[in-house]
């Protein structure tokens, strides 16, 4: 009886030890399947790493539609081929400046129209596509670290034997050296430029409050649409957490592309916000005295406005120095506090 019951438990001890075998050679299996799944999404990525569609868009003749435009290909670039992206930005930022030249030649004529519009549409498709993670440092590093000559250099500049242009009302300091500045800085000269944004003007009077008054159809969609790319640029605090974001105002987390659309230099600045204000401000929504009349009749101011309203608010939005000042100071406000409040008499 005892030897029976030494070889029944012995029988067990080698059933359960094949139990644990088998298990173990289930687990084994199912993380080779797992590393050959990543494998193969890896293989996925690295082939759709690259911009074809993007590519197609910038020398497309014709309107861009969005569906045209490849998502998955700027995340797996961004994922494994950052490379591209900054050729593909680069590409766009050039051909941005390019078109919204001071004087208008940039953009006259339909087939400079409609790339200076497909170029604004895309920004709009990228822009969310490279910000919608806040943790990835080479989306910054590409956007906003200086190179040794600035993106867009001699593109302004008359070709060799021109004669000599018109002193420019645009700023003459040199373009930023990161193509994040240079970007936002395309996008609002192409908010001024005559025959696309405005009606036909002099070049003196694309800054002046009345460039705005009047629109066509045409610089209404030309419009719509810059301001849209532009919004979209500086929308990338809708990618942060609350935690995140309560610091996005400071030093720890700026939002780079609002702060150099706030900052722009001048004149564009100030006529950046004068235009805004006056397209808000302008608007009446009765139109011919018939309520609600954009129900009825194509109104093309109706989405200028919406956009101006969207971009004015995110514009006023960054918080200054008096207001980290009255907040108790902190980084990126005033040494000590202010004194006064700001305004006249003192303080920030």
């Amino acid at each position: 009886e005892a030897a029976g019951g030494g070889e029944a438990g012995g029988g067990g001890v080698a059933a359960a030890a094949l139990i644990a075998l088998e298990g173990e050679a289930a687990r084994v299996a199912a993380r080779r399947e797992e590393v050959a799944a990543s494998m193969k999404t890896i293989e996925g990525m690295v082939e759709d790493a690259h911009t074809r569609s993007w590519d197609a868009g910038l020398g497309a003749s014709s309107a861009l539609s969005g569906g045209s435009l490849s998502a998955r290909e700027i995340r797996c670039c961004r994922a494994c081929n950052q490379g591209r992206l900054a050729a593909l930005l680069g590409r766009l930022v050039r051909l941005l400046w390019r078109r919204s030249e001071p004087s208008g030649e940039g953009s006259r004529g339909g087939a400079a129209r409609v790339s200076l519009m497909n170029g604004l549409r895309m920004v709009a498709r990228l822009m969310p596509l490279l910000l919608e993670d806040p943790a990835d440092a080479g989306i910054r590093h590409l956007l906003w670290t200086d190179l040794a000559a600035s993106p867009v250099e001699g593109i302004d500049q008359p070709p060799a034997g021109a004669a000599a242009a018109a002193p420019s009302a645009l700023p003459a300091e040199a373009p930023p050296l990161n193509l994040g500045g240079c970007l936002v800085l395309a996008l609002v000269r192409s908010l001024f430029v005559p025959g696309f944004t405005l009606l036909a003007c002099e070049e003196e009077q694309r800054f002046s409050p009345a460039a705005w008054d009047a629109s066509s159809a045409a610089t209404d969609e030309a419009r719509e649409a810059a301001m849209r790319a532009l919004l979209v640029s500086c929308s990338a605090s809708l990618f942060l957490s609350p935690q995140q974001l309560a610091g996005a105002g400071s030093a720890a987390a700026p939002n780079r592309a609002l702060l150099a659309a706030v900052n722009a230099p001048p004149p564009l600045g100030k006529a950046l916000f004068r235009a805004l204000l006056s397209v808000i401000f302008s608007y009446d929504p009765v139109g011919y005295g018939i309520p609600y009349a954009h129900s009825l009749l194509p109104d093309s101011h109706r989405g200028v406005v919406h956009a101006a309203s969207q971009l004015l608010m995110v514009l006023l939005s960054p918080r200054t120095p008096a207001a980290f000042a009255r907040e108790g100071g902190g980084e990126g406000g005033c040494e000590g506090g202010c004194e006064g409040g700001g305004g006249e008499g003192g303080g920030c």
